[in-house]
């Protein structure tokens, strides 16, 4: 932000200034496209991607990107963003209030790991871009040493409960035939596997690709930008909690808490008994 918008204003520029929808007395423009030659014509995914991107993507790109979307719908109440959905739904709130509930949960630590990934990897390739002198290998392995430096840690690799993923074979093997018909350049796919592979032989042990580093390399593929994938992954996984709590609503169960109430799950540290002086 480099001006306020009174400023702007003030010097002839439009209070809101977009390039993405048109909306006058019945008339609805989006990307310079009328509303009514979108609808029943368009899927979901090539309407986001439209609204994002300005172009309409092939329907083959835009069933790879809801594939992504797919694959984050859902990972049950383990996910802090659906166990926030329920326990906001046993609280007598409004149900709308409920899905925020859990969308406002997703940030950079819960929901965040794709655009960090996004961002090392489109870094990445500019490196190699910029010196054609060096294989992907090496610009990856310099990327990690100076992590490592940093004290940084690799995202989109690990995962608490999957050490074999199910969706990233999935997700692979639904991007691997655009690849091979020029689709999407495989650049990315390719690089994300090459992180993988050199953090394991560094740890000597398994390293898993989990869910946001394939959906990064995905996005990468489709020419997303990075700061849109939180955003998308509101969207992908707003599925998840509009089901959840939707479901805990149906239960009728009343102020369910974070935990049970028992006292080996809730620990005090604080100071011992203690009474104000009088």
């Amino acid at each position: 932000m480099s001006r306020s918008a009174l400023d702007a204003y003030a010097n002839g520029a439009a209070w809101w200034d977009t390039a993405i929808s048109d909306i006058k007395k019945n008339e609805i423009i989006i990307r310079g496209y009328p509303i009514e030659e979108l609808i029943g014509t368009l899927s979901y995914g090539q309407m986001l991607y439209l609204l994002l991107c300005g172009e309409v993507p092939s329907v083959k790109k835009a069933r790879l990107l809801e594939s992504v979307l797919v694959a984050g719908a859902d990972h049950g109440p383990r996910a802090p963003s659906i166990a926030a959905a329920r326990m906001a739904a046993t609280c007598g709130i409004s149900f709308n209030s409920c899905v925020a509930t859990g969308i406002n949960v997703l940030g950079d630590i819960h929901g965040g790991a794709a655009e960090k990934a996004m961002q090392l990897f489109y870094q990445t390739k500019l490196l190699a871009d910029a010196d054609p002198s060096r294989d992907l290998a090496q610009v990856v392995a310099e990327q990690l040493d100076q992590m490592e430096k940093q004290g940084e840690k690799l995202p989109g690799l690990g995962h608490q409960l999957h050490d074999a993923d199910p969706r990233i074979s999935r997700l692979y093997a639904l991007a691997r035939p655009l690849v091979e018909e020029g689709e999407i350049s495989g650049i990315y796919l390719q690089m994300a596997e090459q992180f993988r592979h050199q953090l394991e032989l560094r740890k000597k042990r398994k390293m898993t690709m989990n869910v946001d580093g394939a959906a990064a390399a995905i996005q990468c593929e489709l020419g997303i930008p990075a700061e849109a994938a939180k955003g998308i992954f509101a969207l992908s996984r707003g599925m998840g909690i509009v089901a959840h709590a939707y479901e805990e609503l149906q239960n009728r169960v009343l102020i369910k808490g974070p935990c049970p109430n028992r006292e080996d799950l809730v620990r005090y540290s604080g100071p011992a008994l203690r009474h104000l002086e009088t």
